[in-house]
Formats: structure tokens, sequence, C-alpha cells
């Protein structure tokens, strides 16, 4: 609270922090009404007043008055500073006390930004993110994409409690354009078996048996069938997780089991192997 000296010369006696207000605020009066006629303190009616509350513009003489003057009439003892000043009124200390309070707004508003918790992350859906836990386990980062991506909403991988093994889909990606899909391939399956029974199915293969083609491999074909057949093939596959310009091609050992190949490598939903060969 502010409080003005009211008569010129007086002596200012000590007064707690409190009561120190602004010179500025406290000098311009824009009370409710005019309280400032009477000689004598507004509280105690006993002495002349010395100060001029700039909330409600009472006089009072002592900071014991001042006290007793905002439990009264519940004042705050500060200006309304958001109250309408008319422009015959204003003066360079209302002027000076609105730049202050644009100031203070903006400091404000300022630390709320740098203070603010942090966004809330995105939450997986219990089976995804046991399904990224399990990868984890196994030493792959898996990484899956914000929920209406095409690749989200194209992969068909998950964690089988039962067999307590996880099931991916593979993308294969041959060098005319075709893509195979294996909607779920187990991890303990031959990565070069499963490349024969998807080339076996494209070739529409009569010889390929049941017992030839994994019970955990369903593939199905984004374009049309040719009647070609890989005689000398290379698989790689693409680095994921990095620049495009500093990806580089890993090379697929047929022998290996899928699990066995992905230990190590980051995955974006699912694997995809691109096939490179002769065909015939």
């Amino acid at each position: 609270m502010t409080e003005t000296t009211n008569a010129p010369g007086a002596a200012k006696p000590p007064i707690e922090d409190e009561v120190q207000e602004d010179q500025d605020q406290a000098s311009v009066d824009h009370g409710p009404e005019t309280l400032g006629s009477s000689a004598m303190c507004h509280t105690c009616d006993q002495h002349p007043p010395k100060y001029t509350c700039p909330g409600c513009g009472r006089k009072t003489c002592s900071l014991a008055c001042v006290k007793e003057h905002k439990v009264r009439f519940s004042c705050t003892g500060k200006r309304d500073r958001t109250a309408f000043v008319k422009r015959t009124d204003l003066s360079y200390d209302t002027l000076k006390s609105d730049y202050k309070f644009l100031e203070e707004i903006n400091r404000i508003e300022d630390v709320s930004k740098r203070t603010q918790p942090p966004a809330a992350r995105r939450q997986l859906p219990k089976p995804l993110k046991n399904l990224v836990e399990q990868a984890r386990s196994r030493g792959v980062s898996l990484v899956l994409v914000s929920p209406g991506m095409t690749r989200r909403r194209q992969n068909t991988t998950r964690f089988d409690f039962k067999s307590k093994l996880i099931h991916w889909r593979v993308e294969w990606v041959f060098d005319d354009g075709r893509v195979e899909t294996t909607a779920r391939m187990s991890e303990e399956a031959s990565i070069g078996q499963a490349l024969e029974d998807v080339v076996r199915r494209i070739t529409g293969d009569t010889d390929v048996t049941k017992d030839t083609i994994p019970t955990t491999t369903t593939t199905t074909t984004t374009t049309t069938p040719r009647t070609t057949t890989p005689r000398t093939t290379k698989v790689r596959m693409r680095q994921e997780g990095v620049r495009a310009d500093e990806a580089v091609d890993f090379d697929v050992d047929l022998s290996l089991t899928l699990g066995e190949f992905l230990r190590g490598k980051h995955i974006v939903e699912f694997p995809t192997f691109r096939i490179h060969g002769e065909t015939t």
C-alpha cells in the first residue's frame, strides 16, 4: 500500500515495506469518491492526515491507521490501474504507472511460458508399448510413427504372448518395382526360406508344398505377378533413423533368422528388404 504526504514539508516517519508504494502510483488519486476534504485522519479522526491511499483515496495519519483502514474498508492500498482515466486527467505519473503495468504483464507472461510444464508425451496403446519393449529386449530399436500415417496403418507386427515371439510384417521390394508383403513372419523364421516362399508364390510354382512354407508367413501382392524367378539374388536393407545422405545398405545373410538379423538395427514400424538379382 502507498500513502503520499498530504502536508507539504512535513517529515515522513519510517514506514514498513508494505507501505512503501511506488511514488508515481501514490500521487495519482482515482478513488471512487472524493474523500480528501476532511481535515483529520479518516481512520482515527484525531490527527491531521499525512498519507492518501491510492486505492480508495482515504487519508490517514500513521502506519497504524493505514493498516486499520485496509481492514475496515477491505482496501488493497493499490490503485486500480485498469480503471478508465479521462484525457484531461492524464499526467506524466499516470503514463509512467501504465507503462510499468504493461511491463509487469509482459514479465508475467514470459515467466509463465518458461515455467510451464512440458507437453504430455503421446502414450502408446498397451499392446504397442509391449511390442516396443519386447523388441528392445531383443536388441531392436523399434520406432512407431504417428497414428494415421500409412506405415502405421500397414503395420501388422505383433507380439504373441503364447509363443513369446514377435511376428514381424516384412516388405520385399524387387528391382522391377514389385512389392510383396509377409504379413506376420516369426522372428525365428529363416530369411532365405521366407524369400523363397515369396518368389514361389509370385511365379506360381506348383512344387511349393505346405511343408516348405513357414506357417507364420502370409504374403500379399501389390502388383501383377510376373513369371520371372531370381537366379542370382542379393538382399539388402536400408539403414533407418538417419539422414538420407548418411544411410547405408546392410547386406542380408539369408542363412540367418529374422530375429538374428534385426538385432542391433533401428527399425521404423517394420523391416523392408530390397531384392537385387538377375531374373530369367
